[in-house]
């Protein structure tokens, strides 16, 4: 493995943009830019799911998965190609979206729908074959807050690590605040300039990087709908894919270097929480408002956006006198909300972690009543 140092990676600025430099660009690495081997295209189509729809090339899973080696040898030179030459068929840059509804919304507002993404089967087996490339690499340069996507984690790790937190503050007399951070089209709105210059710091392969950037350039999609119309075609100039296997690593990667904080983080993807336990409200109070100009401050400069208006507070502990007592937290010199059991990963955690209205909820949806 060669390495070339004090190499420089300047991103000037334009209108409004920071002047971004990276000293020492990433070098190339044989294990990551080598031919894709037969072994794993085999593994990457064993994880494809029959009846699945297809993208806009009109290709079935069925249709890959049944293939003959020849076939399959031709597949993998083609990738090779696409992969060396730093090229896609245009197609794959296409994705069809069908927006489905959701339970008890009105029909009339767009927010009431969820879009799902269709992408090009043959090339999520490519995405595939290099998130297994890439994976190790960027695992373990993950920090241990983030548990999103993960070989080995679930968001049950995180809400029973928050959860233990809590407890402890309780053992030991204090009060826990904890914010949880709600970011606008998280996955949306990833700027590209910034990811580019994040992956050539974790992905020790400039080809590598350079062929990731080229799967999220130029790409676009068709809305269609049930009745199967069309609309025009859109472009997307920023954000990562939905529905793409590599997009919740890219994001992983592009939320990694998050500044340190007096408060402990829990994230997973795009969910985030942070957590500060203390004595005093004061003390409590201070140290969240702090490190959320800290974290807002960071989000503002890679271009994503917290959403204030969702973005709640909550504050945990066994004083019934200050029951009633509400978290004092501020971004922008709005007081954010609070609530008395906010859900954080489909878990409803209330002042005192006895669970009662989380268990109720489950209880009522179970019976179809909710």
């Amino acid at each position: 493995m060669s390495t070339k140092p004090n190499r420089r990676l300047s991103y000037l600025s334009k209108k409004g943009e920071s002047n971004l430099r990276y000293q020492g660009a990433a070098s190339v690495d044989s294990n990551l830019s080598g031919e894709f081997t037969a072994e794993e295209l085999s593994e990457a189509m064993s994880k494809l799911k029959p009846g699945k729809s297809p993208g806009r090339d009109n290709i079935h899973p069925e249709f890959v998965i049944h293939q003959s080696t020849t076939t399959s040898g031709w597949l993998c030179a083609f990738y090779a190609s696409c992969y060396q030459r730093l090229k896609l068929p245009k197609t794959w840059r296409r994705a069809s979206v069908i927006a489905l509804p959701k339970p008890n919304k009105p029909a009339e507002d767009p927010k009431s729908y969820r879009p799902i993404s269709l992408l090009c089967v043959p090339f999520k087996i490519l995405e595939r074959m290099i998130h297994s490339r890439i994976e190790p690499v960027v695992d373990s340069q993950l920090p241990r807050e983030q548990a999103g996507f993960r070989r080995g984690r679930s968001t049950a790790d995180q809400v029973t690590l928050l959860c233990q937190d809590i407890e402890d503050s309780f053992q030991n007399n204090e009060k826990a605040g904890v914010v949880y951070l709600d970011l606008t089209a998280a996955y949306d709105t990833v700027w590209h300039r910034g990811l580019h210059l994040k992956l050539l710091r974790t992905i020790p392969d400039r080809h590598m990087v350079k062929f990731i950037m080229e799967t999220l350039s130029n790409r676009s999609f068709i809305l269609q709908t049930s009745s199967g119309q069309c609309s025009r075609l859109r472009r997307l100039k920023n954000g990562v894919p939905q529905g793409s296997v590599l997009s919740p690593m890219l994001f992983n990667v592009y939320i990694h270097d998050l500044p340190d904080t007096v408060s402990r983080k829990y994230g997973y993807a795009d969910d985030l929480a942070i957590m500060l336990s203390r004595p005093t409200w004061k003390a409590m109070e201070e140290g969240l408002n702090e490190d959320m100009g800290t974290l807002v401050t960071y989000l503002r400069r890679w271009r994503l956006q917290l959403s204030v208006g969702k973005t709640v507070a909550a504050a945990y502990h066994l004083s019934t006198r200050e029951a009633r007592r509400e978290l004092q937290v501020h971004v922008d010199n709005k007081c954010l909300e609070v609530q008395q059991a906010p859900k954080y990963l489909g878990v409803r955690l209330d002042r005192t972690l006895s669970f009662k209205q989380h268990l109720e909820e489950v209880k009522a949806k179970g019976f179809g009543t909710q």
